[in-house]
């Protein structure tokens, strides 16, 4: 996966990256395209490469850095809010999406506090005439998802589901405990049960990157993860959570690094993970993904 910067065009206050900002000046690390693509092309980790922010499409040289994965990957996941410059003449936008064909999965995302609902509902249906691959149209489960605005977006019958919050909720509790914490009014992004089911696990394991609160664990823990993420400081970080946190002290090793000699820790080709000792919580979105043992 590559985090190709973390600034963006929205500032919510869910967002799980803490530092997100609609000033580019807070945040102004980005991938170096180049860099990157020479780092991929002599370490092809998977068949498939995910992006996204912040906001990806925010990249001065987003479209350099597709038309590069392109060449390498037989598919390109693209995770965007449909908004911003990117998308300021839509026409070309879509043209130019249509160019890059159907190797490219758009996975999109309303926040209704900064785009409204009608623009959006436009610009998925545009995108699915052209024949292009949308997998994912959603909205998080926040305050700002009224029961106006979820009426809106499921009548459009654009294949529009919730996204479940995850990590703490305005009072503090983390959620989702149990289906009271879920909207099940409409249809789900992803099966809460991984969370509930395992609840005292996921308390015991995760906090939420943008939550004050304390991230460190009580003892330190061997932590397997098959995330390989590339971030805007163009180091490679075994989780979302010292990406996040521009945690370097767990950062695995830096792109310009080719043959990944001087790696911290060992990439297993074979099984295709990292294997750390850590103290700190995972984010809810690694949650289940990695797997810790005691020391």
């Amino acid at each position: 996966m590559l985090v190709t910067n973390l600034y963006c065009n929205y500032a919510c206050y869910y967002c799980i990256q803490q530092k997100s900002s609609l000033d580019v000046r807070k945040n102004p690390k980005k991938i170096d395209v180049d860099g990157v693509l020479k780092f991929l092309q002599r370490n092809r980790i998977a068949r498939t490469v995910s992006v996204m922010g912040g906001e990806a499409t925010l990249h001065p040289d987003f479209d350099k850095l597709i038309e590069g994965l392109l060449r390498l990957y037989r598919k390109v996941v693209i995770t965007t809010n449909l908004n911003g410059r990117w998308y300021k003449e839509f026409p070309a936008t879509l043209a130019k999406m249509k160019r890059w064909g159907r190797k490219i999965q758009w996975n999109t995302t309303c926040h209704p506090a900064w785009i409204e609902p009608e623009l959006y509902i436009e610009r998925v249906r545009k995108i699915r005439a052209a024949g292009l691959r949308l997998k994912q149209v959603a909205t998080p489960d926040t305050k700002d998802l009224t029961e106006e605005i979820s009426e809106k977006l499921c009548r459009a019958d654009i294949g529009w589901k919730v996204q479940i919050l995850t990590g703490r909720d305005e009072t503090g509790r983390m959620v989702p405990q149990s289906m009271d914490d879920v909207n099940g009014k409409y249809e789900l992004e992803f099966n809460p049960a991984k969370y509930i089911e395992h609840y005292d696990e996921y308390v015991e394991e995760c906090e939420d990157a943008s939550h004050e609160g304390n991230h460190a664990r009580e003892e330190m823990v061997r932590c397997v993860t098959s995330r390989f993420l590339i971030g805007p400081d163009n180091m490679v970080y075994p989780c979302h959570r010292h990406l996040y946190m521009a945690d370097q002290s767990y950062a695995c090793g830096i792109v310009d690094d080719l043959k990944m000699k001087n790696f911290r820790f060992k990439w297993s080709a074979i099984f295709r993970r990292w294997t750390l000792h850590c103290k700190t919580r995972c984010n809810p979105c690694d949650f289940r993904v990695v797997k810790t043992a005691s020391v």
